[in-house]
Order: structure tokens, then C-alpha cells, then sequence
């Protein structure tokens, strides 16, 4: 089992966002899974890259026209 984690602040670093967005995402349970020990919070590594993942979307393409 991989505990390799990062600090919210990591995390809103790695995505490119701040770490408001981190947290208003997790307030509206749609991040990833979090740990949180006393009042810090922390991300799986391996969380983060099951739950992107799961956003994924397959490529649409248009159709041809004549």
C-alpha cells in the first residue's frame, strides 16, 4: 500500500490552482479522498491518480460532413 502523500498546499501547487479551490472542492465532496490528522489534510498520491482517472473523458469527434 503507497502512503506517499501531499499537503493540501502540494496538491493546489501540483493541480495549478489555489488551495481555496482544494478546499471548497473537498467542502463539496468532489475531490479526491483526503486524510485528516488533527487539522491538517493530506492526499494519497495514489487517491489523486484513482480519482483522476476517474474524471477522464474519451476524445468526441464530430462527424464528417460531405
Amino acid at each position: 500500500m503507497s502512503l506517499e502523500v501531499k499537503t493540501e498546499a502540494e496538491y493546489a501547487e501540483w493541480r495549478g490552482c489555489s488551495v481555496r479551490t482544494i478546499q471548497r472542492e473537498r467542502s463539496q465532496r468532489i475531490g479526491p479522498p483526503f486524510i485528516k490528522l488533527g487539522s491538517k489534510i493530506y492526499y494519497r498520491v495514489a487517491a489523486i491518480e484513482k480519482w483522476l482517472l476517474s474524471k477522464e473523458q474519451p476524445q468526441v469527434r464530430g462527424s464528417i460532413r460531405a
